[in-house]
């Protein structure tokens, strides 16, 4: 018995190859690895140093040398002269009573205490976040501060009256025994100098801070208020060792608060001490605005450079050839820099026409070559200078760059880094065979290879 034969005719053939191959395409079409593009941007970006600082101020406690009840005649943060009355001590705690019912028979008096709650509320109001709810503990003393001082110049007139009904030392009225700024807070940090501070100090852990306010019972040598004299003072930072030195040769830097992002100029002076640096920044602004912290996130401005945006990922590496630049020529009639060379079994050398690199750092000594373009063995010859001796293409380099797809597929571009940040490195825009502002780069370098096509 015959066996069967199977008859394939051509066109069968030939159709099955076509399927086979549209298979096969829509197969790595779908299992591909889909291709981020990036297009190149201008950008700028900043160096910045983030710390915190510790803030040191001319500043004195005052205690009291009595006691009895407390109540503040002016605004927390207030300027005020030598001699002018700040508090008094009702040693009965019967006192405020009587003197705001004296007041309120002023009608004066009266309009000037309404208007200045209505301008602390306000403010409140505007400033108030949910973050921030302990302000609304400071709201109170505010208010009952406001009350007070705007009735402050009442409160001597019917001093005589008070000291007939309770007593000569049942009311005290305390004056200022000097000039300068009133805060209603203190603390538990002792260093008084910027240079005794330590590493230490910069942990809060233990770090307290008081407020004081109006109708508290308080005792003799108790804190009554905190005065600084000097619109002058210092913060220091801790620094790492590449802080140091970035910082030595400075003498003044830009520095951000970061609570309410006031930036202003600052004298800087570095100084290491036990194997620790540190930063001591001077200032004459803003003693009020940030007089009752002591510690403080700061920002500090290093400088800004400008240059081409790129994602840190679109990054690569490539071998090259360093070579001193007395081995660039030129070809024939070209003006177009090309080198003598001799590669491989060759026994002469001839011009080679391999892509020239240069990077801003030693571009007037040096220029690059491709590893990837270059043979093994090959010998470089300058053509100037009979004395400059051959130089062999040995030793290898690191360069980065990236992929740029405008030709579909993917062409390595060398890049200058300047600065960069978590996500982005800025470069340099003149590198040569270097990329233009709105090439398309590869974001994910690792997605493709050199000269693969990216469709």
């Amino acid at each position: 018995m015959k066996k069967g034969r199977i008859h394939l005719s051509l066109s069968l053939v030939i159709f099955l190859i076509l399927l086979i191959y549209m298979i096969v395409n829509v197969l790595t079409f779908v299992f591909k690895t889909k291709l981020t593009v990036y297009e190149v941007q201008a950008g700028i970006m900043t160096d910045k140093i983030s710390t915190t600082g510790i803030a040191i101020r001319e500043e004195e406690v005052i205690k009291s040398k009595s006691g009895g009840y407390i109540n503040y005649y002016i605004p927390d943060l207030s300027k005020v002269y030598k001699g002018e009355i700040l508090y008094s001590l009702d040693t009965t705690g019967e006192i405020k009573n009587y003197i705001a019912e004296e007041i309120t028979e002023n009608k004066k008096a009266s309009n000037k205490a309404i208007s200045s709650l209505n301008d602390t509320i306000t403010a409140f109001k505007e400033d108030y976040t949910y973050s921030q709810f302990e302000d609304v503990y400071s709201l109170k003393q505010k208010l009952d501060n406001a009350v007070l001082s705007s009735n402050g110049e009442y409160i001597e007139k019917t001093l005589n009256k008070i000291q007939k009904k309770y007593g000569k030392d049942a009311y005290q009225i305390k004056k200022s025994g000097q000039s300068g700024v009133v805060s209603f807070t203190y603390d538990n940090f002792k260093r008084a100098k910027a240079d005794d501070i330590t590493e230490s100090d910069f942990e809060q852990n233990k770090y307290e801070q008081n407020h004081l306010s109006s109708n508290n019972e308080i005792s003799a040598g108790d804190e009554v208020y905190r005065i600084v004299d000097s619109e002058d003072w210092q913060i220091v930072i801790l620094l790492d060792k590449d802080e140091y030195n970035e910082l030595k040769d400075r003498d003044n830097v830009n520095i951000t608060f970061l609570q309410d992002g006031v930036t202003t100029s600052a004298g800087i002076e570095v100084k290491k001490k036990d194997n620790h640096y540190f930063g001591y920044l001077s200032l004459s602004k803003y003693m009020v605005r940030y007089m009752n912290d002591r510690y403080l996130e700061l920002e500090i401005s290093l400088g800004s450079d400008s240059g081409y945006k790129i994602p840190k990922s679109s990054i690569v590496e490539k071998d090259f050839y360093r070579v001193p630049v007395e081995y660039l020529t030129k070809g024939g009639n070209s003006t177009a820099n090309c080198v003598l060379a001799k590669s491989g079994k060759e026994k002469t050398a001839s011009t080679k026409n391999y892509t020239i690199y240069k990077f801003e750092a030693d571009k007037d000594k040096y220029f690059y070559l491709s590893a990837d373009e270059v043979q093994k063995n090959t010998v470089l010859f300058s053509d100037s200078d009979i004395n400059v001796e051959q130089y062999f293409l040995e030793k290898k380099v690191k360069k980065q760059g990236v992929y740029s797809v405008n030709q579909g597929y993917a062409k390595f571009r060398a890049i200058e880094k300047l600065k960069s940040d978590d996500e982005f490195v800025l470069i340099a825009t003149d590198t040569v065979q270097g990329i233009s502002l709105y090439d398309r780069i590869v974001y994910e370098s690792s997605d493709i290879d050199e000269n693969d096509a990216i469709y």
